[in-house]
Protein backbone atom coordinates (compact mmCIF):
# COMPACT_ATOMS: atom_id res chain seq x y z
CA UNK A 1 0.00 0.00 0.00
CA UNK A 2 1.76 3.50 -1.37
CA UNK A 3 1.83 6.40 1.18
CA UNK A 4 -1.15 8.18 -0.54
CA UNK A 5 -3.51 5.26 0.30
CA UNK A 6 -2.29 4.68 3.70
CA UNK A 7 -3.10 8.73 4.15
CA UNK A 8 -6.55 8.49 2.56
CA UNK A 9 -7.42 5.42 5.41
CA UNK A 10 -6.08 7.10 7.59
CA UNK A 11 -8.35 10.50 7.29
CA UNK A 12 -11.25 8.61 6.13
CA UNK A 13 -10.88 6.49 9.75
CA UNK A 14 -10.72 10.29 11.34
CA UNK A 15 -13.02 12.51 9.39
CA UNK A 16 -16.74 11.78 8.58
CA UNK A 17 -17.92 12.07 5.14
CA UNK A 18 -18.81 15.51 4.40
CA UNK A 19 -15.33 16.68 6.40
CA UNK A 20 -13.47 14.67 4.06
CA UNK A 21 -15.26 16.62 1.17
CA UNK A 22 -14.80 19.83 2.04
CA UNK A 23 -11.16 19.36 2.73
CA UNK A 24 -10.69 17.29 -0.97
CA UNK A 25 -12.06 20.83 -2.58
CA UNK A 26 -10.33 23.13 -0.46
CA UNK A 27 -7.14 21.26 -1.37
CA UNK A 28 -8.21 21.53 -5.24
CA UNK A 29 -9.04 25.20 -4.56
CA UNK A 30 -5.59 25.95 -3.43
CA UNK A 31 -4.15 24.35 -6.48
CA UNK A 32 -6.28 25.96 -8.99
CA UNK A 33 -5.38 29.06 -7.36
CA UNK A 34 -1.55 28.65 -8.18
CA UNK A 35 -2.25 27.36 -11.52
CA UNK A 36 -4.22 30.44 -12.19
CA UNK A 37 -1.85 32.83 -11.01
CA UNK A 38 0.60 31.05 -13.25
CA UNK A 39 -1.17 31.81 -16.02
CA UNK A 40 -1.69 35.35 -15.45
CA UNK A 41 1.61 36.06 -14.45
CA UNK A 42 3.09 34.12 -17.57
CA UNK A 43 0.77 35.86 -19.76
CA UNK A 44 1.17 39.16 -18.17
CA UNK A 45 5.31 38.98 -18.77
CA UNK A 46 4.81 37.81 -22.22
CA UNK A 47 2.59 41.01 -22.98
CA UNK A 48 5.76 43.00 -21.34
CA UNK A 49 8.40 41.15 -23.42
CA UNK A 50 6.33 41.90 -26.46
CA UNK A 51 5.57 45.43 -25.42
CA UNK A 52 9.79 46.07 -24.81
CA UNK A 53 10.98 44.31 -28.06
CA UNK A 54 8.29 46.44 -30.35
CA UNK A 55 9.02 49.78 -28.49
CA UNK A 56 12.93 49.57 -28.65
CA UNK A 57 13.48 50.09 -31.77
CA UNK A 58 12.63 52.89 -34.87
CA UNK A 59 9.17 53.32 -34.88
CA UNK A 60 8.35 51.84 -38.68
CA UNK A 61 9.48 48.77 -36.69
CA UNK A 62 6.02 48.27 -34.84
CA UNK A 63 4.49 48.01 -37.95
CA UNK A 64 6.46 44.79 -38.47
CA UNK A 65 7.12 43.31 -35.17
CA UNK A 66 3.30 43.27 -33.72
CA UNK A 67 1.48 41.55 -36.94
CA UNK A 68 4.74 39.12 -36.22
CA UNK A 69 4.14 38.95 -32.52
CA UNK A 70 0.76 38.16 -33.29
CA UNK A 71 0.77 35.51 -35.89
CA UNK A 72 3.55 33.39 -33.97
CA UNK A 73 1.35 33.62 -31.14
CA UNK A 74 -1.47 32.51 -32.93
CA UNK A 75 0.58 30.04 -34.39
CA UNK A 76 1.76 28.23 -31.40
CA UNK A 77 -1.81 28.10 -29.73
CA UNK A 78 -3.21 26.58 -32.53
CA UNK A 79 -0.24 24.11 -32.95
CA UNK A 80 -0.32 23.04 -29.18
CA UNK A 81 -4.31 22.70 -29.78
CA UNK A 82 -4.85 20.82 -32.99
CA UNK A 83 -1.71 18.76 -32.53
CA UNK A 84 -1.92 18.22 -28.49
CA UNK A 85 -5.63 18.75 -27.43
CA UNK A 86 -8.33 19.63 -29.47
CA UNK A 87 -10.90 19.92 -26.12
CA UNK A 88 -8.65 22.95 -25.60
CA UNK A 89 -9.85 25.06 -28.50
CA UNK A 90 -12.29 28.15 -27.74
CA UNK A 91 -13.41 28.92 -24.20
CA UNK A 92 -13.52 25.81 -23.02
CA UNK A 93 -17.06 26.72 -20.56
CA UNK A 94 -19.18 24.45 -22.69
CA UNK A 95 -16.76 21.57 -22.71
CA UNK A 96 -17.05 21.72 -18.97
CA UNK A 97 -21.11 22.00 -19.33
CA UNK A 98 -20.95 19.00 -21.61
CA UNK A 99 -18.53 16.88 -19.30
CA UNK A 100 -21.33 17.83 -16.20
CA UNK A 101 -24.54 17.08 -17.76
CA UNK A 102 -22.96 14.06 -19.38
CA UNK A 103 -22.00 10.39 -18.36
CA UNK A 104 -19.22 8.93 -19.74
CA UNK A 105 -17.04 12.35 -20.63
CA UNK A 106 -13.75 13.46 -18.60
CA UNK A 107 -10.87 16.67 -19.14
CA UNK A 108 -7.96 14.84 -20.06
CA UNK A 109 -4.60 16.04 -18.34
CA UNK A 110 -3.28 16.72 -21.88
CA UNK A 111 -6.38 19.41 -22.47
CA UNK A 112 -5.46 21.20 -19.01
CA UNK A 113 -1.78 21.16 -20.59
CA UNK A 114 -2.77 22.37 -24.00
CA UNK A 115 -5.36 25.08 -22.47
CA UNK A 116 -2.25 26.36 -20.40
CA UNK A 117 0.25 26.81 -22.77
CA UNK A 118 -2.21 27.90 -26.25
CA UNK A 119 -4.36 30.08 -24.19
CA UNK A 120 -1.09 31.91 -22.39
CA UNK A 121 0.51 31.88 -26.22
CA UNK A 122 -2.69 33.68 -27.91
CA UNK A 123 -3.80 36.08 -25.03
CA UNK A 124 -0.21 37.25 -24.86
CA UNK A 125 0.03 37.64 -28.02
CA UNK A 126 -2.82 40.02 -28.70
CA UNK A 127 -5.76 38.15 -30.03
CA UNK A 128 -8.60 39.08 -28.67
CA UNK A 129 -9.64 36.61 -25.97
CA UNK A 130 -10.01 36.14 -22.02
CA UNK A 131 -8.33 34.38 -19.67
CA UNK A 132 -11.38 33.35 -17.17
CA UNK A 133 -12.41 30.39 -20.10
CA UNK A 134 -9.07 28.88 -19.86
CA UNK A 135 -8.76 28.67 -16.38
CA UNK A 136 -12.81 27.75 -15.82
CA UNK A 137 -11.82 24.60 -17.53
CA UNK A 138 -8.01 24.35 -16.65
CA UNK A 139 -9.65 24.00 -13.01
CA UNK A 140 -12.06 21.83 -13.84
CA UNK A 141 -9.54 19.17 -15.46
CA UNK A 142 -7.28 19.60 -12.38
CA UNK A 143 -10.64 18.92 -9.86
CA UNK A 144 -11.47 15.70 -11.56
CA UNK A 145 -8.05 14.50 -11.29
CA UNK A 146 -7.31 15.60 -8.03
CA UNK A 147 -10.44 14.12 -6.68
CA UNK A 148 -9.70 10.48 -7.94
CA UNK A 149 -6.54 10.83 -6.80
CA UNK A 150 -7.93 12.64 -2.86
CA UNK A 151 -10.12 9.24 -3.83
CA UNK A 152 -13.13 11.39 -4.30
CA UNK A 153 -16.74 9.73 -4.81
CA UNK A 154 -18.89 12.37 -6.34
CA UNK A 155 -16.66 13.68 -8.79
CA UNK A 156 -18.66 15.54 -11.37
CA UNK A 157 -19.39 17.53 -7.79
CA UNK A 158 -15.73 18.24 -7.88
CA UNK A 159 -15.45 19.32 -11.40
CA UNK A 160 -18.47 21.61 -10.79
CA UNK A 161 -16.65 23.49 -7.98
CA UNK A 162 -13.73 23.20 -9.99
CA UNK A 163 -14.62 25.49 -12.42
CA UNK A 164 -16.48 27.81 -9.74
CA UNK A 165 -13.16 28.24 -8.16
CA UNK A 166 -11.48 28.69 -11.77
CA UNK A 167 -13.73 32.02 -12.73
CA UNK A 168 -13.39 32.82 -8.49
CA UNK A 169 -9.48 32.78 -9.54
CA UNK A 170 -9.52 34.67 -12.65
CA UNK A 171 -11.16 37.51 -11.66
CA UNK A 172 -10.76 37.42 -8.12
CA UNK A 173 -14.47 36.96 -7.30
CA UNK A 174 -15.37 34.04 -5.30
CA UNK A 175 -18.98 34.56 -5.21
CA UNK A 176 -19.66 35.04 -8.86
CA UNK A 177 -17.54 31.84 -9.31
CA UNK A 178 -20.28 29.72 -6.77
CA UNK A 179 -22.99 31.82 -8.78
CA UNK A 180 -21.65 31.18 -12.28
CA UNK A 181 -21.48 27.07 -11.29
CA UNK A 182 -25.19 27.45 -10.82
CA UNK A 183 -26.83 29.62 -13.32
CA UNK A 184 -24.92 28.33 -16.32
CA UNK A 185 -22.62 25.35 -15.62
CA UNK A 186 -25.06 23.04 -13.36
CA UNK A 187 -28.57 24.44 -13.24
CA UNK A 188 -29.41 20.97 -11.03
CA UNK A 189 -27.13 21.82 -8.27
CA UNK A 190 -28.90 21.25 -4.78
CA UNK A 191 -28.82 23.96 -2.05
CA UNK A 192 -27.01 21.36 0.18
CA UNK A 193 -24.60 20.99 -2.45
CA UNK A 194 -23.43 24.25 -2.40
CA UNK A 195 -20.66 23.99 0.34
CA UNK A 196 -18.29 22.48 -2.12
CA UNK A 197 -18.85 25.30 -4.31
CA UNK A 198 -18.17 27.60 -2.34
CA UNK A 199 -15.25 26.16 -0.09
CA UNK A 200 -13.13 25.56 -3.89
CA UNK A 201 -14.26 28.95 -4.98
CA UNK A 202 -12.89 30.94 -1.50
CA UNK A 203 -9.35 28.82 -1.23
CA UNK A 204 -8.74 29.88 -5.17
CA UNK A 205 -9.28 33.33 -4.79
CA UNK A 206 -7.86 33.36 -1.41
CA UNK A 207 -4.39 31.98 -2.84
CA UNK A 208 -4.52 34.03 -5.38
CA UNK A 209 -4.58 37.02 -3.00
CA UNK A 210 -1.73 35.90 -1.16
CA UNK A 211 0.40 35.26 -4.25
CA UNK A 212 -0.77 38.16 -6.60
CA UNK A 213 -2.55 41.09 -4.83
CA UNK A 214 -5.43 41.53 -2.51
CA UNK A 215 -7.22 44.15 -4.99
CA UNK A 216 -10.44 44.93 -6.91
CA UNK A 217 -9.87 44.18 -10.44
CA UNK A 218 -11.22 47.60 -11.65
CA UNK A 219 -11.32 51.12 -9.41
CA UNK A 220 -14.42 53.16 -10.31
CA UNK A 221 -15.76 56.11 -8.80
CA UNK A 222 -19.57 56.64 -9.96
CA UNK A 223 -20.50 60.07 -10.20
CA UNK A 224 -24.22 59.84 -11.98
CA UNK A 225 -27.24 60.69 -10.17
CA UNK A 226 -29.95 57.85 -10.69
CA UNK A 227 -33.16 58.98 -10.51
CA UNK A 228 -36.66 58.20 -12.97
CA UNK A 229 -35.29 59.89 -15.64
CA UNK A 230 -31.51 58.35 -15.67
CA UNK A 231 -33.42 54.72 -14.62
CA UNK A 232 -35.05 54.90 -18.16
CA UNK A 233 -31.35 55.04 -19.75
CA UNK A 234 -30.19 52.28 -18.15
CA UNK A 235 -33.46 50.09 -18.98
CA UNK A 236 -32.63 51.19 -22.67
CA UNK A 237 -29.50 49.95 -21.80
CA UNK A 238 -30.13 47.16 -21.20
CA UNK A 239 -32.38 46.56 -24.34
CA UNK A 240 -29.57 47.95 -26.46
CA UNK A 241 -27.18 45.24 -24.50
CA UNK A 242 -29.63 42.44 -25.64
CA UNK A 243 -29.64 43.38 -29.23
CA UNK A 244 -26.09 43.76 -29.86
CA UNK A 245 -25.23 40.81 -27.27
CA UNK A 246 -27.10 38.46 -29.47
CA UNK A 247 -26.06 39.68 -33.03
CA UNK A 248 -22.38 38.80 -31.13
CA UNK A 249 -23.38 35.25 -29.92
CA UNK A 250 -24.59 34.71 -33.70
CA UNK A 251 -21.54 36.00 -34.77
CA UNK A 252 -19.17 33.60 -32.75
CA UNK A 253 -21.43 30.75 -33.70
CA UNK A 254 -20.89 31.26 -37.42
CA UNK A 255 -17.36 32.95 -37.01
CA UNK A 256 -16.01 28.80 -37.15
CA UNK A 257 -17.72 28.32 -40.50
CA UNK A 258 -16.78 31.17 -42.23
CA UNK A 259 -13.08 29.93 -41.42
CA UNK A 260 -13.74 26.48 -43.24
CA UNK A 261 -15.50 28.18 -45.66
CA UNK A 262 -12.63 31.12 -46.87
CA UNK A 263 -9.61 29.48 -45.29
CA UNK A 264 -10.54 25.71 -45.86
CA UNK A 265 -7.85 25.30 -47.96
CA UNK A 266 -5.47 25.77 -45.08
CA UNK A 267 -4.56 23.00 -41.99
CA UNK A 268 -6.55 24.09 -38.85
CA UNK A 269 -3.11 24.54 -37.28
CA UNK A 270 -2.35 27.37 -39.30
CA UNK A 271 -5.67 29.31 -38.66
CA UNK A 272 -4.09 31.29 -35.53
CA UNK A 273 -1.64 32.26 -37.30
CA UNK A 274 -3.84 34.01 -39.83
CA UNK A 275 -5.77 35.24 -37.18
CA UNK A 276 -2.94 36.66 -35.23
CA UNK A 277 -1.95 38.19 -38.06
CA UNK A 278 -4.69 40.37 -39.11
CA UNK A 279 -5.53 41.47 -35.36
CA UNK A 280 -1.64 42.41 -35.46
CA UNK A 281 -2.60 44.69 -38.31
CA UNK A 282 -5.43 46.10 -36.74
CA UNK A 283 -3.65 46.47 -33.17
CA UNK A 284 -1.07 49.10 -35.00
CA UNK A 285 -4.28 52.04 -35.14
CA UNK A 286 -6.22 50.27 -32.24
CA UNK A 287 -3.81 48.92 -30.16
CA UNK A 288 -7.22 49.01 -27.34
CA UNK A 289 -8.71 46.45 -29.12
CA UNK A 290 -5.91 43.87 -28.91
CA UNK A 291 -5.79 41.31 -26.16
CA UNK A 292 -7.75 40.56 -23.00
CA UNK A 293 -8.59 44.29 -22.95
CA UNK A 294 -7.82 44.85 -19.03
CA UNK A 295 -6.02 48.07 -19.49
CA UNK A 296 -8.81 48.95 -22.17
CA UNK A 297 -11.80 48.24 -19.59
CA UNK A 298 -9.66 50.64 -16.57
CA UNK A 299 -9.52 53.37 -19.52
CA UNK A 300 -13.33 53.19 -20.14
CA UNK A 301 -14.40 53.28 -16.51
CA UNK A 302 -12.33 56.32 -16.18
CA UNK A 303 -13.67 58.25 -18.86
CA UNK A 304 -9.78 58.18 -20.35
CA UNK A 305 -11.17 57.64 -23.92
CA UNK A 306 -13.16 60.37 -27.15
CA UNK A 307 -16.49 59.72 -27.24
CA UNK A 308 -15.43 59.79 -30.99
CA UNK A 309 -12.78 56.92 -30.77
CA UNK A 310 -15.44 54.27 -28.41
CA UNK A 311 -17.28 53.30 -31.55
CA UNK A 312 -14.24 52.39 -33.37
CA UNK A 313 -13.02 50.30 -30.42
CA UNK A 314 -15.79 48.50 -30.08
CA UNK A 315 -16.00 47.41 -34.07
CA UNK A 316 -12.75 46.23 -34.01
CA UNK A 317 -12.51 43.82 -30.50
CA UNK A 318 -16.02 42.97 -31.93
CA UNK A 319 -14.73 41.77 -34.99
CA UNK A 320 -11.31 40.47 -33.48
CA UNK A 321 -12.96 38.52 -30.88
CA UNK A 322 -15.14 36.47 -33.69
CA UNK A 323 -11.63 35.90 -35.92
CA UNK A 324 -9.87 34.98 -32.57
CA UNK A 325 -12.55 32.27 -31.36
CA UNK A 326 -13.48 31.72 -34.82
CA UNK A 327 -9.73 29.98 -35.16
CA UNK A 328 -10.06 27.54 -32.45
CA UNK A 329 -7.39 29.07 -30.45
CA UNK A 330 -7.93 28.72 -26.67
CA UNK A 331 -9.04 31.77 -24.79
CA UNK A 332 -12.51 32.97 -23.62
CA UNK A 333 -15.20 35.28 -24.64
CA UNK A 334 -15.61 36.52 -20.81
CA UNK A 335 -13.47 39.59 -20.88
CA UNK A 336 -14.35 40.36 -24.60
CA UNK A 337 -18.31 40.34 -23.53
CA UNK A 338 -17.41 42.64 -20.50
CA UNK A 339 -15.50 44.94 -22.44
CA UNK A 340 -17.91 45.23 -25.60
CA UNK A 341 -20.62 45.95 -22.99
CA UNK A 342 -18.78 48.27 -21.06
CA UNK A 343 -18.25 50.45 -24.50
CA UNK A 344 -21.56 50.02 -25.73
CA UNK A 345 -22.78 51.78 -22.50
CA UNK A 346 -20.18 54.92 -22.39
CA UNK A 347 -21.34 55.24 -26.44
CA UNK A 348 -24.92 55.67 -24.81
CA UNK A 349 -23.39 57.64 -21.64
CA UNK A 350 -21.38 59.73 -24.12
CA UNK A 351 -24.93 60.23 -26.62
CA UNK A 352 -27.14 61.67 -23.61
CA UNK A 353 -24.76 63.75 -22.12
CA UNK A 354 -24.12 65.54 -25.79
CA UNK A 355 -28.08 65.62 -25.95
CA UNK A 356 -28.90 66.09 -21.99
CA UNK A 357 -25.78 68.29 -20.39
CA UNK A 358 -27.74 69.75 -17.57
CA UNK A 359 -28.42 66.39 -16.52
CA UNK A 360 -24.17 66.04 -15.50
CA UNK A 361 -24.89 62.46 -16.92
CA UNK A 362 -21.44 60.07 -16.02
CA UNK A 363 -20.42 57.63 -19.41
CA UNK A 364 -18.53 55.73 -17.15
CA UNK A 365 -21.97 54.67 -14.81
CA UNK A 366 -23.15 53.79 -18.26
CA UNK A 367 -20.07 51.50 -18.97
CA UNK A 368 -20.00 50.02 -15.88
CA UNK A 369 -23.90 48.70 -16.06
CA UNK A 370 -23.42 48.26 -19.74
CA UNK A 371 -20.62 45.77 -19.12
CA UNK A 372 -23.24 43.04 -16.53
CA UNK A 373 -25.82 44.15 -19.37
CA UNK A 374 -24.13 42.97 -22.62
CA UNK A 375 -22.55 40.08 -20.48
CA UNK A 376 -26.10 38.89 -19.44
CA UNK A 377 -27.29 38.89 -22.70
CA UNK A 378 -25.30 36.36 -23.81
CA UNK A 379 -24.79 34.14 -20.85
CA UNK A 380 -28.30 34.56 -19.61
CA UNK A 381 -26.82 34.24 -16.48
CA UNK A 382 -27.71 37.93 -14.62
CA UNK A 383 -27.05 37.00 -10.95
CA UNK A 384 -23.61 35.98 -11.63
CA UNK A 385 -23.50 39.34 -14.06
CA UNK A 386 -24.66 41.53 -10.97
CA UNK A 387 -22.53 39.66 -8.56
CA UNK A 388 -19.84 39.99 -9.77
CA UNK A 389 -19.68 43.89 -10.84
CA UNK A 390 -19.62 44.42 -7.36
CA UNK A 391 -16.91 41.60 -6.64
CA UNK A 392 -14.70 43.71 -9.64
CA UNK A 393 -15.10 47.29 -8.50
CA UNK A 394 -16.24 46.92 -5.17
CA UNK A 395 -19.35 49.72 -6.46
CA UNK A 396 -22.94 49.36 -4.61
CA UNK A 397 -24.20 52.52 -5.49
CA UNK A 398 -25.53 51.72 -8.96
CA UNK A 399 -27.20 48.16 -7.86
CA UNK A 400 -30.37 49.23 -9.06
CA UNK A 401 -29.71 50.77 -12.40
CA UNK A 402 -27.43 47.33 -12.89
CA UNK A 403 -30.26 45.08 -11.87
CA UNK A 404 -32.62 46.68 -13.84
CA UNK A 405 -30.75 46.82 -16.91
CA UNK A 406 -29.08 42.81 -16.38
CA UNK A 407 -32.80 41.31 -16.05
CA UNK A 408 -34.15 43.70 -19.03
CA UNK A 409 -30.97 42.26 -21.32
CA UNK A 410 -32.00 38.82 -19.72
CA UNK A 411 -35.76 38.97 -21.18
CA UNK A 412 -34.75 40.92 -24.23
CA UNK A 413 -32.40 38.39 -25.33
CA UNK A 414 -33.97 35.13 -24.61
CA UNK A 415 -36.62 36.65 -26.61
CA UNK A 416 -34.16 37.37 -30.05
CA UNK A 417 -32.51 33.79 -29.31
CA UNK A 418 -32.86 30.81 -27.18
CA UNK A 419 -30.44 29.89 -25.03
CA UNK A 420 -26.81 31.22 -23.34
CA UNK A 421 -23.95 31.08 -26.09
CA UNK A 422 -22.27 28.04 -24.57
CA UNK A 423 -25.53 25.94 -25.05
CA UNK A 424 -25.49 26.95 -28.42
CA UNK A 425 -21.64 26.28 -29.19
CA UNK A 426 -23.00 22.59 -28.07
CA UNK A 427 -25.94 22.49 -30.27
CA UNK A 428 -23.74 23.39 -32.97
CA UNK A 429 -21.11 20.56 -32.25
CA UNK A 430 -24.49 18.45 -32.17
CA UNK A 431 -24.79 18.10 -28.49
CA UNK A 432 -28.14 18.48 -26.91
CA UNK A 433 -27.98 19.54 -22.90
CA UNK A 434 -31.42 18.42 -21.76
CA UNK A 435 -31.63 20.47 -17.99
CA UNK A 436 -34.30 19.48 -15.43
CA UNK A 437 -36.36 16.50 -15.60
CA UNK A 438 -35.48 13.35 -13.54
CA UNK A 439 -34.00 11.29 -16.79
CA UNK A 440 -31.58 13.92 -17.51
CA UNK A 441 -30.29 14.17 -14.29
CA UNK A 442 -29.76 10.69 -13.89
CA UNK A 443 -27.85 10.94 -17.32
CA UNK A 444 -25.21 13.05 -15.72
CA UNK A 445 -24.40 10.66 -13.70
CA UNK A 446 -21.94 7.56 -15.02
CA UNK A 447 -22.68 3.84 -13.26
CA UNK A 448 -19.05 4.49 -11.36
CA UNK A 449 -20.20 6.78 -9.43
CA UNK A 450 -23.03 4.59 -8.04
CA UNK A 451 -21.85 0.91 -8.63
CA UNK A 452 -20.77 -1.48 -6.08
CA UNK A 453 -16.70 -1.96 -6.34
CA UNK A 454 -16.22 -4.27 -3.69
CA UNK A 455 -16.84 -7.79 -5.22
CA UNK A 456 -16.96 -11.62 -4.39
CA UNK A 457 -16.02 -13.38 -6.98
CA UNK A 458 -15.64 -17.36 -7.75
CA UNK A 459 -12.79 -18.83 -10.28
CA UNK A 460 -14.30 -21.01 -12.96
CA UNK A 461 -12.40 -23.81 -11.85
CA UNK A 462 -14.25 -24.49 -8.32
CA UNK A 463 -16.58 -27.83 -8.07
CA UNK A 464 -20.39 -27.80 -7.34
CA UNK A 465 -19.45 -28.82 -3.71
CA UNK A 466 -17.01 -25.96 -3.10
CA UNK A 467 -19.55 -23.62 -4.68
CA UNK A 468 -22.42 -25.32 -1.95
CA UNK A 469 -20.64 -24.44 0.70
CA UNK A 470 -19.69 -20.99 -0.25
CA UNK A 471 -23.28 -20.19 -0.21
CA UNK A 472 -23.71 -21.51 3.10
CA UNK A 473 -21.35 -19.05 4.30
CA UNK A 474 -22.63 -16.28 2.50
CA UNK A 475 -25.74 -14.04 1.53
CA UNK A 476 -25.03 -13.49 -1.84
CA UNK A 477 -27.29 -15.17 -4.70
CA UNK A 478 -25.03 -15.28 -7.15
CA UNK A 479 -21.13 -14.65 -8.09
CA UNK A 480 -19.19 -13.47 -11.17
CA UNK A 481 -17.51 -16.51 -12.70
CA UNK A 482 -13.83 -15.34 -13.63
CA UNK A 483 -11.18 -17.11 -15.86
CA UNK A 484 -7.77 -18.46 -14.30
CA UNK A 485 -6.28 -15.19 -16.08
CA UNK A 486 -9.51 -12.87 -14.30
CA UNK A 487 -11.15 -12.43 -17.23
CA UNK A 488 -15.39 -12.40 -16.75
CA UNK A 489 -16.48 -15.62 -17.80
CA UNK A 490 -20.18 -16.12 -16.64
CA UNK A 491 -21.83 -16.00 -13.76
CA UNK A 492 -23.43 -18.88 -10.89
CA UNK A 493 -26.93 -18.05 -8.83
CA UNK A 494 -28.21 -19.88 -6.05
CA UNK A 495 -30.83 -20.86 -8.52
CA UNK A 496 -28.11 -22.46 -11.13
CA UNK A 497 -26.66 -24.31 -7.78
CA UNK A 498 -30.22 -26.21 -7.22
CA UNK A 499 -30.81 -26.85 -10.53
CA UNK A 500 -27.77 -28.69 -10.87
CA UNK A 501 -28.06 -30.83 -7.90
CA UNK A 502 -31.69 -31.37 -8.86
CA UNK A 503 -30.38 -33.36 -12.29
CA UNK A 504 -27.87 -34.97 -10.21
CA UNK A 505 -24.99 -33.81 -11.81
CA UNK A 506 -21.57 -34.79 -9.86
CA UNK A 507 -20.17 -32.77 -7.27
CA UNK A 508 -16.90 -32.47 -8.85
CA UNK A 509 -18.00 -31.08 -11.70
CA UNK A 510 -16.25 -27.36 -12.66
CA UNK A 511 -18.62 -23.89 -12.22
CA UNK A 512 -17.81 -23.49 -15.54
CA UNK A 513 -19.93 -26.30 -16.75
CA UNK A 514 -22.98 -24.87 -15.25
CA UNK A 515 -22.57 -20.84 -14.85
CA UNK A 516 -24.61 -18.79 -16.99
CA UNK A 517 -22.46 -17.22 -19.97
CA UNK A 518 -24.95 -14.98 -21.32
CA UNK A 519 -24.21 -12.06 -19.20
CA UNK A 520 -26.07 -8.52 -18.54
CA UNK A 521 -23.49 -6.05 -18.24
CA UNK A 522 -23.29 -2.02 -18.79
CA UNK A 523 -19.56 -0.04 -19.02
CA UNK A 524 -18.14 1.86 -16.54
CA UNK A 525 -19.17 5.10 -18.34
CA UNK A 526 -22.55 4.38 -19.18
CA UNK A 527 -24.92 6.48 -17.15
CA UNK A 528 -27.32 5.93 -14.35
CA UNK A 529 -30.50 5.99 -16.77
CA UNK A 530 -29.03 3.18 -18.49
CA UNK A 531 -28.57 1.25 -16.02
CA UNK A 532 -32.06 1.26 -14.57
CA UNK A 533 -33.57 1.02 -18.09
CA UNK A 534 -31.47 -2.45 -18.85
CA UNK A 535 -32.55 -3.66 -14.99
CA UNK A 536 -36.51 -3.14 -16.06
CA UNK A 537 -35.27 -5.04 -19.58
CA UNK A 538 -33.70 -7.74 -18.33
CA UNK A 539 -35.89 -8.11 -15.22
CA UNK A 540 -33.03 -8.57 -12.85
CA UNK A 541 -31.82 -7.14 -9.75
CA UNK A 542 -27.98 -6.60 -11.01
CA UNK A 543 -25.51 -5.79 -13.62
CA UNK A 544 -22.06 -6.50 -13.99
CA UNK A 545 -19.97 -3.42 -14.86
CA UNK A 546 -16.97 -3.76 -17.06
CA UNK A 547 -14.54 -1.84 -18.28
CA UNK A 548 -14.77 0.40 -21.02
CA UNK A 549 -12.08 -1.00 -23.11
CA UNK A 550 -12.16 -4.38 -22.00
CA UNK A 551 -14.94 -5.83 -22.06
CA UNK A 552 -14.51 -9.07 -20.27
CA UNK A 553 -12.90 -7.21 -17.30
CA UNK A 554 -14.75 -7.15 -13.88
CA UNK A 555 -15.14 -3.91 -12.60
CA UNK A 556 -18.19 -3.75 -9.97
CA UNK A 557 -21.35 -4.53 -9.79
CA UNK A 558 -24.80 -2.14 -10.16
CA UNK A 559 -28.13 -3.55 -8.22
CA UNK A 560 -31.33 -1.07 -7.91
CA UNK A 561 -30.33 -0.70 -4.10
CA UNK A 562 -27.13 0.92 -5.60
CA UNK A 563 -28.96 3.82 -8.05
CA UNK A 564 -31.57 4.09 -4.90
CA UNK A 565 -28.82 4.81 -2.57
CA UNK A 566 -26.74 7.27 -4.41
CA UNK A 567 -29.51 9.47 -5.15
CA UNK A 568 -30.37 9.83 -1.60
CA UNK A 569 -26.92 10.60 -0.79
CA UNK A 570 -26.83 13.41 -3.99
CA UNK A 571 -29.76 15.37 -1.46
CA UNK A 572 -28.43 14.17 1.53
CA UNK A 573 -24.64 14.98 1.62
CA UNK A 574 -22.51 17.78 0.18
Amino acid sequence: MDEVTKLKDFFSRILDYKTQILIRVAIIGVVIGVIAVAFRVSTEKLVAFFFQVSNSGEHWLKWILLPVFCATGGLIASVVTCKVAPDAKGSGIPQVKHVLNSSGQNIQLRTVVAKFLGGVAGIASGLSLGREGPTIQIGAGIASKLSRLLGGKHRKRAIASGAGAGLAAAFNTPIAGVMFVIEELDRNFSSLSLGPAIVASVSAAMTCRMLYGDFFTFHFQCDCPVNAVTLIAFIALGIFSAIAGTYFQRSVLVSSDLFKQYLGFLPPWLWGAVAGLLTGIVGIWLPQALGGGHTTLEGVLAGAYAWSLIPLIFLAKYLLTVLAYGSGVPGGIFAPALILGALLGSALGHLLDLMFPAMNIDPASFAFVGMGAFFTAISRAPITSIVMLFELTGNYHLVLPLMFACIIANISAERLKEGSIYANLLEKDGINIREFGMPSYLQRFSVEDAMTKKLDTIEETMTLKELHDLFDHSDHTGFPVLSEQGNLVGIITHHDMHEAFDLQIDQSTPVSEIMSSDLKVVSVNDNLHTAILRLYEYKIGRLLVVDEHQKNKLVGIMTRSDIINFEANQELDY
